[in-house]
């Protein structure tokens, strides 16, 4: 149970390494937040769920589980927040005269 805790959390911090690349690699601000949105999400994930694996009481597994749930329905929900903030910038200074 170990292991697997520990190979999962190594493959979610890889997802999220990948991740950071994306971001800095790719040329568009919209496909930025999609790598950055989508790796950040299941690369937590994964390393909360190798992280329940290894911990030693309840009481630690239940808060990964929360924190777990917060970042899943937080980090869609800000790059949508963020994303349309920047639709409307572009929108706003394409306008502009």
């Amino acid at each position: 149970m170990i292991v697997t805790g520990y190979i999962l959390s190594g493959l979610g911090l890889f997802i999220v390494f990948w991740g950071n690349v994306g971001m800095i690699i790719l040329p568009d601000t919209l496909t930025r937040f999609h790598a950055g949105t989508k790796c950040g999400a299941t690369g937590s994930l994964t390393v909360f769920i190798g992280l329940i694996l290894i911990a030693d009481g309840i009481g630690f597994a239940i808060k990964l589980i929360a924190l777990a749930i917060i970042t899943l329905v937080t980090s869609p929900l800000i790059a949508h927040i963020l994303g349309l903030s920047y639709l409307k910038f572009r929108e706003y200074t394409a306008r502009r005269p």
